[in-house]
């Protein structure tokens, strides 16, 4: 009797132990992916505040040009909020670009009632369904200064995109600006998109599904991916705007 009971009970602890394992096994990829998730969070998160923190207090972008040795944080000029709603409804400023994220920044006068003035700059348009990996929204307060006597309170949001089509429109860019100041002639990568992808010459953007970004240099012999997946991308610069791409 005792040894039919150990013959019963030998495979049932086996199966017992698998299902610990497999649990366990479960347990470490889930928690593992949660971390992975939340690393990504975290770098988006990241981004996102160092390009709100550039426009806001960097010359070159939005701040004001303080003649005084001693700086002063997130005051910014209300003629260069101007020139960057004008120059800048399609493109991220050169000053705060980043060719792995897209962005769009609203900026927001707050007065006794409620919102008198607002600028709007940065891409216009993202990855969307499938091809939209993450995205963050918040915003930072900042002044606003028309004049010596004239600092208006306000806030900036910025809409923070990572997606497949910010890195394919991320790469073909930076492979252009690598190029213009002479560091970079050619370069590869492997891109993956959940939708076909196409190239407009006549507007100079491409788009992946039914989402769009406009490009700094154009293209030559790419027309985009006729189906969704992995692809090769190999590019070579020519003066002074030419981007040559292939497979």
């Amino acid at each position: 009797m005792k040894g039919q009971i150990s013959y019963v009970m030998k495979p049932m602890t086996m199966i017992a132990v698998i299902i610990l394992l497999v649990f366990l096994l479960q347990s470490l990829y889930l928690n593992r992916g949660k971390e992975t998730q939340a690393e990504k969070k975290l770098d988006i998160v990241g981004t996102g505040t160092n390009i709100l923190l550039i426009l806001a207090n960097s010359k070159d972008c939005l701040a004001y040009d303080y003649q005084q040795t001693m700086e002063k944080a997130n005051i910014l000029d209300a003629a260069k909020l101007d020139s960057f709603s004008n120059d800048y409804q399609a493109v991220e400023p050169e000053c705060a670009r980043n060719y792995d994220f897209g962005w769009r920044a609203e900026v927001k006068e707050i007065g006794e009632s409620g919102i008198e003035n607002e600028w709007t700059f940065g891409t216009g348009d993202f990855s969307s369904g499938k091809s939209l990996n993450n995205e963050v929204n918040f915003w930072i307060p900042v002044a606003i200064r028309y004049s010596e006597n004239d600092i208006r309170l306000g806030k900036m949001d910025i809409r923070l995109v990572d997606g497949e089509l910010e890195k394919l429109a991320g790469f073909l860019d930076w492979s252009c600006k690598m190029g213009q100041i002479n560091r970079m002639a050619s370069s590869s990568t492997d891109i993956k998109t959940s939708y076909p992808a196409a190239y407009n010459s006549q507007e100079n953007k491409i788009c992946v599904s039914e989402s769009c970004r406009k490009l700094q240099c154009r293209l030559r012999y790419f027309d985009g991916f006729d189906s969704d997946g992995i692809h090769t991308l190999n590019v070579e610069f020519k003066q002074p705007d030419i981007l040559l791409v292939g497979g």
